[in-house]
């Protein structure tokens, strides 16, 4: 006895057993499969969703008292004023930010190269100026009266003392006759 029925290569039974076997199975093969093709296209649609947030986000006019950046020069501040244009985006006008405390005075222009940034907080203002003191020069602090910068040779310390004396006036001679 066979394992495998025989059949005829051109008969519709043999169709009819490969069909048969596939009935409870249609889409996927496991439990599991379905559940992760089901947070495929949950998450597929997530991401649609972020990426038409992101395109609006990057491409809103910011509102006067937001901050900018140029991307050319790091520049960033305040939004004063926004003059739209008919082609192209709007000209920015900002007040440059210097420091939680120190408002600027003094508007700028950055013309059509800005982006959206986040307000600057305190504790990041903070704590960029004590990384940036670090690494900015610093000028050497000037030297007390009492202390000398090196140890004079003995050869510059009597030409030192001589100097002195020539310039020194001595005692009982006057410059008056």
């Amino acid at each position: 006895m066979r394992a495998f029925p025989v059949m005829d290569t051109g008969s519709n039974k043999s169709l009819a057993l490969v069909s048969g076997l596939g009935q409870g199975h249609e889409s996927s093969c496991t439990k599991r499969a379905a559940e992760l093709e089901a947070r495929i296209a949950r998450l597929q649609a997530e991401l649609q969703e972020a990426e038409s947030e992101l395109e609006r986000e990057k491409s809103r006019l910011p509102a006067p008292g937001e901050f900018v950046r140029c991307p050319l020069t790091n520049f960033f501040g305040r939004v004063t004023k926004i003059t739209p244009r008919p082609h192209g985006r709007p000209w920015v006008e900002i007040v440059p930010y210097l420091g939680p405390d120190l408002p600027g005075h003094s508007t700028m222009d950055l013309f059509d190269s800005w982006e959206l940034i986040d307000a600057p907080s305190k504790e990041m203002t903070a704590q960029n100026d004590a990384n940036e003191s670090l690494k900015l020069p610093t000028i050497a602090p000037f030297m007390p009266a009492g202390r000398l910068a090196h140890s004079p040779t003995r050869e510059e310390d009597q030409i030192e003392l001589s100097l002195q004396r020539l310039w020194s006036s001595p005692r009982g001679v006057s410059s008056e006759p």
